[in-house]
């Protein structure tokens, strides 16, 4: 029995010292440079990738091609060649390497960040990013080739920006310094900062082997200067430790590189103190992921800004997540934070029929998903083992290439990409609403069976404060005829006059203005804003729907920016469709202040050439002073001159006007087609109408993004609460003409309860009946037969006046006639007869 125990003892030691030098094995090929972006292990695999995939070929061959170029022009005079980087040569001591000009920005003699930078500003940085770019390209190259020659040139570069960077000093401007961007670290880590270590990693088995990198100031071949370019690396991890600030997409767009810095330190304790702050350590100016990650609560949660950061937000998180992942498996990284990954396809479901974007905050029109950062969630899908997420990513990369918005373009898809995605091309269904929730945004879309963009309907009511969002109050947006018609403003350059005190504030989007004196407070750049919150909406996110031509939402919002508004708000937008190529919006908006005097003033932009009114007893005489009074306000950081309708011009008001209005946008000048977008305002007491030219609408179809935008403000003198502002749009193109012939509304004991539309739709004529009230309240019509208690209802008769529908989006009871519909507590219907 001893001598079996003893065996067994000795079995075991031999199995435990087994292991034990497989993990030692592992751990120290894992080392062996380079294993940032790709391990020295794998060099075989991305040699077969090149030899046998096409795409890989492709990629590769493009990538020499340009490098060698480049190589070709350094070897011709390898000093001169290196004399091209941005050196202050009348700062050099004798000797020494001269420090770089420093990227500076200034405005009216005040340093500021590089947002609006000259290109003559910019110079000395794009020779650096140009010929690290350079190196970077060498590097990987050499990877490949293992040709010294790739690497002379990538380790010369590298060597001459060590020497000469440690010559400035950091700086530590608002907390977001930098070293050659002494006012915008912030921008110096993105396109400078995270490139050093990648070639650094690239390189290091030349060194290994002897290799040298030439000093123009010695005009010799020399031993690079490891110490240093370890504290080059430990500074740019520095900078983003604990320089910018926290809470915002800043700590994202600033972790490559802490992440590519922190693996490239030789040394281990090091390496991995630096990489903890991008993992668990949170610090004053930085977040970690496991903050990041608490963005992604749900599946499908977004990164809380605008689409093109919470896009790109996204993608880079996901693209460390596999760097890391794959430097350190244990990690588990997308197990850990699966959500973070779900939520990479989201931005495709925020579009109109054109696929353009809808609008919130600083967000562009144009974009979508970024396909590569799919691959990304896919490889890490795999290393942990995570079927559910392989099983969605793997179709919508393969749809992505199919239909061709996705193609692998650069060395990381070789590293990191196999050639196989499993998983077979799936249709992309967008559903009949959406919420974006950070932003207070309720979507309502209607695809038309003719599959046509031009047939779709589609709007959205939205408005929330966040990182990049404008103050803009309970804002919508209507698509018609192929196009954004009611637009959102967007953005042009940050920091600018336009931009501050216009876009991003109440004047510029589609909202109403309390007592000219709506604005933000508090929060970022004192753009603060409560949220738009939903009272209720059909169908709900996910849902079918119970009508195939209806849906609507109510939401509120409280206007308590400044002291001057003090309001409550709610919105009603219904959409409603007539026929496959016809339709209509409803948009009825309730506000009220607290103040005495109230005003209050609903503004509209659409693009196009004019805005034409029908009334021709409106007497409009031009304004200008009417909006002008905070035109010359004091502005400087966090301080505008809202509520910025300063901006408009041509500014023609009309007399106090009682009566229904009508009046058209013209849209004329685009190449596709003429589209006007019609309006139907009832009358009511207190109201003026004016109309003006609005500053023109970033990104909007030539020629309307340099074009005038026209606009339409209604003044509603006291409340506009029990008769709120009610607006009936239509789109409509040359072709077809407009389907509404009368708009009337519907009343009980002087209070506002709906609308009779009547339209001669394809289908033929329609009679419909829309209630639009407060939750809870009721409606009852003797004359019509009809009694409604509940938020929105629909009724639509045809030309005999036979019932055709009834509609339901929200309520307790509808009679209609000889139909009693008990719904029950604030449900949904629709049945057809």
């Amino acid at each position: 029995m001893g001598s079996l125990k003893y065996r067994k003892f000795g079995y075991n030691l031999i199995v435990l010292l087994f292991i034990l030098l497989i993990q030692l094995s592992s751990y120290s090929q894992e080392l062996k440079r380079p294993f940032i972006l790709v391990k020295a292990s794998e060099r075989n695999n991305v040699l077969e990738k090149i030899e046998t995939q096409p795409w890989a070929q492709d990629i590769y061959n493009k990538l020499l091609k340009k490098t060698d170029s480049e190589v070709d022009l350094f070897y011709k005079n390898p000093e001169s060649y290196l004399k091209q980087l941005p050196f202050n040569w009348d700062e050099a001591q004798k000797n020494q390497f001269p420090p770089f000009y420093k990227t500076d920005h200034v405005e009216n003699g005040v340093h500021k960040n590089l947002d609006n930078a000259t290109d003559e500003e910019w110079k000395p940085a794009e020779l650096l990013i140009k010929n690290l770019q350079v190196a970077l390209d060498c590097s990987m190259i050499y990877y490949v080739t293992q040709d010294e020659k790739y690497a002379y040139v990538a380790s010369s570069i590298l060597y001459s920006f060590v020497k000469s960077v440690q010559k400035a000093e950091l700086s530590n401007w608002h907390s977001r310094g930098g070293w050659l961007f002494p006012y915008d670290g912030f921008r110096e880590v993105r396109v400078i900062g995270y490139k050093l270590p990648l070639i650094y990693d690239f390189v290091y088995p030349y060194f290994q082997n002897g290799g040298k990198s030439l000093d123009i100031i010695k005009g010799d071949i020399v031993d690079f200067p490891f110490n240093e370019a370890q504290n080059v690396f430990r500074t740019y991890a520095d900078i983003t430790i604990n320089y910018g600030h926290t809470g915002s997409n800043h700590s994202v767009l600033e972790a490559p590189s802490l992440v590519y810095n922190a693996l490239a330190m030789d040394d281990k304790k090091e390496r991995e103190k630096l990489l903890s702050y991008f993992l668990t350590e949170n610090t004053e100016n930085q977040d970690a992921l496991n903050v990041m990650a608490k963005n992604y609560k749900n599946k499908g949660d977004i990164w809380p800004e605008t689409s093109q950061y919470l896009n790109h937000s996204t993608a880079i998180i996901a693209k460390l997540m596999l760097v890391v992942n794959k430097y350190k498996p244990e990690l588990k990284l997308a197990k850990t934070y699966p959500n973070v990954l779900y939520a990479l396809p989201r931005l495709d479901y925020f579009v109109y029929p054109n696929n353009e974007i809808i609008r919130w905050g600083d967000g562009h029109r144009h974009g979508s998903s970024l396909y590569n950062a799919f691959e990304d969630a896919y490889a890490l899908a795999e290393m942990d083992g995570l079927n559910d997420l392989k099983e969605k990513f793997g179709p919508l990369i393969n749809r992505a290439i199919q239909v061709g918005k996705y193609k692998r373009k650069d060395m990381e898809s070789i590293f990191w990409y196999d050639d196989e995605i499993i998983g077979e091309p799936e249709s992309f269904e967008l559903s009949r609403t959406d919420r974006v929730y950070h932003a207070g945004i309720v979507m309502q879309r209607n695809l038309s069976s003719t599959n046509n963009p031009k047939d779709g309907l589609m709007c959205f009511v939205g408005g929330a404060h966040m990182v990049h969002g404008h103050a803009e109050g309970m804002n919508i947006e209507l698509y018609g005829e192929g196009q954004v018609l009611g637009v959102d403003n967007g953005r042009g350059k940050y920091a600018k006059d336009i931009h501050e005190n216009y876009s991003r504030i109440f004047a510029a989007h589609n909202t109403v203005i309390v007592n000219g004196s709506s604005q933000g407070e508090g929060g970022w750049s004192n753009l603060g804003i409560n949220t738009v919150e939903v009272v209720s909406m059909e169908p709900q996110v996910g849902t079918k729907g119970v009508s195939p031509y209806h849906s609507f939402s109510q939401t509120t919002f409280d206007d308590n920016g400044g002291e001057k508004a003090e309001a409550t708000q709610e919105r009603t937008l219904a959409l409603i469709r007539t026929s496959p190529t016809t339709g209509y919006y409803v948009d009825v908006f309730r506000s009220k202040s607290k103040l005495p005097n109230q005003f209050h003033d609903y503004l509209y932009h659409n693009i196009g050439d004019t805005l034409e009114f029908e009334n021709s007893n409106m007497a409009f005489e031009s304004t200008p002073e009417k909006y002008s009074q905070n035109a010359n306000a004091k502005w400087d950081r966090g301080t505008y001159r809202n509520p910025g309708w300063h901006f408009f011009e041509e500014v023609k008001t009309s007399k106090p006007y009682n009566e229904a209005v009508k009046a058209t946008f013209n849209v004329e000048q685009l190449q596709a087609a003429k589209i006007y977008m019609q309006m139907h305002i009832p009358g009511f007491e207190n109201r003026e109408y004016t109309q003006v030219k609005a500053p023109y609408t970033f990104e909007a179809p030539k020629p309307y993004d340099k074009l005038p935008t026209p606009t339409l403000v209604i003044r509603n003198k006291g409340a506009a609460w029990n008769n709120p502002f009610v607006v009936v749009y239509e789109p409509f193109n040359d072709k077809e003409n407009a389907t509404i012939t009368s708009v009337s509304k519907l009343e009980q004991d002087g209070v506002y309860k709906g609308l009779k539309v009547i339209s001669e739709s394809p289908k033929g004529k329609l009679i419909q009946y829309i209630i639009t009230q407060s939750k809870g309240q009721e409606f009852k019509n003797d004359a019509l037969n009809i009694y409604f208690k509940g938020t929105l209802a629909v009724i639509t008769l045809d030309g005999n006046e036979m019932l055709q529908n009834i509609y339901v989006g929200q309520g307790d009871k509808l009679v209609y006639k000889n139909k009693v519909i008990n719904i029950g507590l604030g449900k949904k219907y629709y049945r057809t007869y």
